[in-house]
């Protein structure tokens, strides 16, 4: 099971989770733009990027609930942001700028997340979220209240992930950063990814939200831990 302390055990809990109630997009990154930003000690790398093959064909590699960090796992960078990619389970190709064709496996939910995150604040908000939220009521609404440019522009380190359901078809998984604005140091946010036509894509509520209820204060140890090389 994954370890987590109390929602309660957050300093300053009720302004916080006030606070990332109404931001982007607007649960996806909205604890991303409101926490306080640890250090960062990731490498520090040129951006890259990806190149577009013909069609996906992406190994699913690892389907474990703590799947092995593949060897040629790296981290990019681009306006302080730094994020982990792997040329074998994503993203493999891009479009319209963003990486796209991720493993089916729970590796290749995470790094999904992951490049929805660190695009929307590198890149564009609304066309993160045009790009990788599954198509629906909930994906309209959220995109309503999403501005145009990037979403943030303090830079949070993307620390790990926890799985904590998957199948082919479907993966929930808690996209974990590091965070002064917590006990544990880490802040989590709970996303439901859907296989859709051949890709992840994150699914929304029709509320515009992604998730229910206080998402988990992650601790050292209770996550799976994003290690690469700094190629």
């Amino acid at each position: 099971m994954s370890q987590v302390q109390k929602p309660q055990t957050l300093r300053g809990k009720a302004a916080w989770w006030a606070a990332i109630a109404v931001v982007f997009i607007v649960a996806v990154l909205a604890f991303l733009i409101l926490t306080k930003p640890a250090p960062q000690n990731v490498p520090q790398t040129g951006d890259t990027t990806t190149k577009p093959t013909d069609g996906c064909n992406v190994p699913a590699g690892d389907t474990s609930s703590k799947p092995a960090m593949p060897s040629d796992l790296r981290w990019e960078a681009d306006k302080g942001w730094t994020w982990p990619v792997s040329d074998t389970y994503g993203p493999t190709r891009t479009k319209d700028g963003y990486g796209v064709c991720f493993a089916r496996s729970p590796l290749g939910a995470a790094l999904t997340a992951v490049s929805m995150n660190s695009s929307a604040n590198v890149k564009d908000a609304r066309g993160a979220g045009e790009n990788y939220l599954v198509d629906s009521k909930g994906k309209d609404v959220l995109l309503g209240k999403t501005p145009q440019g990037p979403a943030a522009t303090t830079p949070v380190p993307f620390a790990g992930f926890i799985v904590d359901s998957f199948n082919p078809d479907e993966a929930s998984i808690t996209l974990v950063v590091a965070t002064a604005a917590s006990t544990s140091g880490y802040a989590g946010l709970p996303l439901t990814l859907q296989w859709v036509d051949g890709d992840w894509k994150v699914k929304v509520l029709d509320d515009g939200s992604t998730f229910v209820g206080q998402a988990p204060v992650p601790v050292k140890g209770g996550f799976v831990e994003w290690v690469g090389s700094d190629g």
